[in-house]
């Protein structure tokens, strides 16, 4: 199978090392479902969508390629190279299977069963203690277990906040079904209070965790509404996860969920973000404005990284209260970039 005579020239921008990973992916009988010009790759690059999974090489990185799994409800994997304006990517997985609640609550009651069982119906112990049979050490409550070391992993320490660790996940992905039950009751049953607790609904993954972050998009908070996007961002659109971004760029403040909407920026930035960060780099405060102009420059294929020291003096110039300064270095940016500045 060969490139789609309609996808020809588009095909042709693609880099020598991602087209030579198509051509051999069409030989061994692959397709190519569309070429787009949207996320992930910025406006000066395109992304390829595969009809089915790679085969004709190791899921990792080498070559010239950059390999990364996904696995989200847009696509399963990207593959790209060191500039990241182009990607091929893999089509979407099917949706995993929910979780059998009934099978959970089941098990937890024939534990709870169980333990009570043992408890009336365990033999006294001999008046002779050379007779005793061997001590059988208790069943542990459930608070006394996985829930209760979960709890503990939740309680604020200065090292915990310092060090930005987050709750024992461990745990959770080890407990068993009855455990894992508890400790979603504890996390579902409180409020949604930072990072940390959407990092551990979204790990846990049920439907009454995936209700609750999707009640935390509304919060306000868009320290949370960002944590969401990041963690969980198979249980949000397109369009919902524009607009959150769009309302943390034009209204937080450098770790108020600012640092984290540029984050989600750097590879989600459709329309409506790129004219957020010009708004923001034209109009917002100077702090900010830096960091704006610095990201644009990246998303357009004109810094190496999202804060590109070697032209650190030039974004520098974003933090003025001058109004003339500001428009005078926007203009430039715009010249650079390659657009209009009149938004």
């Amino acid at each position: 199978m060969s490139v789609p005579p309609e996808l020809a020239k588009a095909f042709a921008a693609f880099p020598a090392v991602l087209r030579e990973l198509v051509e051999a992916e069409l030989a061994a009988g692959n397709a190519i479902a569309e070429i787009t010009s949207g996320f992930p790759a910025p406006p000066a690059g395109a992304c390829l969508m595969l009809a089915r999974n790679i085969t004709t090489r190791a899921r990792e990185s080498g070559g010239g390629v950059d390999f990364y799994e996904r696995n989200n409800s847009s696509y399963l994997s990207e593959s790209t190279d060191a500039k990241r304006h182009f990607f091929v990517l893999e089509p979407p997985g099917p949706p995993e299977p929910e979780p059998d609640m009934d099978a959970i609550r089941a098990e937890l009651q024939a534990r709870y069963a169980a333990t009570m069982a043992d408890r009336i119906h365990a033999p006294c112990a001999p008046s002779e203690p050379s007779k005793a049979a061997p001590a059988i050490p208790p069943s542990p409550g459930l608070t006394e277990g996985a829930a209760a070391r979960f709890r503990e992993s939740m309680q604020m320490t200065y090292d915990r906040w310092h060090d930005g660790t987050g709750y024992d996940l461990e745990i959770l992905h080890n407990c068993s079904g009855a455990e894992r039950t508890e400790i979603e009751a504890l996390l579902t049953g409180s409020p949604v209070k930072d990072w940390r607790d959407v990092e551990a609904l979204a790990s846990l993954n049920s439907p009454s965790s995936r209700a609750r972050l999707r009640e935390a998009l509304s919060c306000g908070d868009h320290r949370i509404t960002m944590a969401v996007l990041r963690e969980a961002p198979e249980l949000i659109t397109n369009a919902e996860r524009t607009a959150a971004l769009v309302a943390a760029l034009e209204s937080s403040k450098i770790y108020g969920g600012l640092t984290q909407a540029l984050e989600i920026a750097e590879e989600f930035h459709p329309r409506e973000v790129i004219t957020a960060l010009l708004r923001g780099a034209r109009d917002g405060e100077g702090e900010n404005a830096v960091h704006f102009a610095a990201l644009l420059m990246f998303i357009h294929g004109k810094a190496k990284e999202p804060f590109d020291w070697e032209h650190r003096p030039f974004f520098l110039r974003f933090h003025t209260g001058e109004r003339t300064e500001r428009q005078a270095v926007f203009r430039e940016l715009c010249d650079k970039i390659g657009v209009p500045p009149n938004i």
